[in-house]
């Protein structure tokens, strides 16, 4: 068979078409369709009685067609090429559209997994805006009543970029402190003033088990994680030593101790 022959009377066993809707998918004719090894893979539009061939040598290179024809790839697409790698066992490093897009890790093969699996309204919404992996990571960590306060939400309105990452951020830093009332009316305003509070009480308790600790105790990621930074300011050999000593004192390595208590405690690690 030549390579770009019109053919009819077959039936591609694999579908590898990237549109969002099957209503963009019936626009395109005559579709396309690769033949690997004896096998017809649907590269674009939908069943038809003819089909415009081309040769492909394996299904990666197949599929890396279909990328070529669709053209560039919003979120919810880069998350059904995830999903046909996975379910056609297609190793993604041979899709080069993943390096393109900057699509790397197991997490973020993970993340496009979840989305493609997410609510109608949410992957419309997410066509139209370009939304980071990293937020929809997170949104992927949030409980079953806040995922659906955002779905929700860019259902009934359409939050921008900016909005969207600060309501799933919140909902992430307060998920084990929301209350049944907390979800009534203003989520936003109550969440956020709880936070407040939150953090000023976690502010006070830090310092108040940091003062007279011989080393200045600072975060370098904002207390993302308990990574934590010490550091102090000496001007002489005498003045560095006395400083590591009294470090070492029981009463200071037991300060330290109650530092990091209070980071566990606050799920901090």
């Amino acid at each position: 068979m030549s390579k770009g022959s019109l053919v009819s009377g077959i039936k591609p066993s694999k579908n590898f078409c990237l549109k969002s809707t099957a209503e963009e998918n019936d626009n395109i004719f005559p579709p396309a369709a690769a033949l690997v090894n004896g096998e017809y893979c649907l590269l674009s539009g939908s069943e038809a009685e003819e089909y415009y061939i081309v040769q492909a040598e394996s299904t990666a290179g197949a599929l890396n067609m279909a990328v070529i024809l669709h053209g560039a790839l919003c979120i919810t697409e880069l998350a059904k090429l995830a999903v046909i790698c996975k379910e056609h066992s297609i190793d993604t490093a041979q899709i080069d559209a993943f390096s393109q897009y900057n699509i790397k890790g197991r997490q973020g093969f993970q993340t496009l997994e979840a989305v493609d699996a997410y609510p109608e309204a949410l992957k419309k919404y997410l066509t139209a805006k370009d939304i980071p992996l990293k937020t929809l990571a997170v949104f992927n960590k949030l409980n079953e009543d806040c995922k659906k306060y955002v779905v929700d939400a860019v259902a009934a309105r359409e939050l921008s970029v900016g909005d969207f990452r600060n309501l799933v951020n919140l909902l992430f830093d307060m998920m084990p402190k929301i209350k049944p009332e907390d979800m009534q009316g203003n989520i936003i305003k109550n969440l956020s003033a709880k936070k407040d509070r939150a953090g000023t009480a976690f502010s006070d308790k830090l310092k108040e088990l940091t003062e007279r600790f011989p080393l200045t105790v600072s975060s370098p990621d904002n207390f993302e994680t308990g990574r934590l930074v010490f550091s102090f300011t000496a001007e002489s050999a005498e003045e560095f030593m006395e400083i590591i000593t009294k470090t070492s004192e029981e009463s200071n390595t037991s300060k330290l101790k109650k530092i990091y208590g209070f980071l566990d405690e606050q799920n901090i690690s």
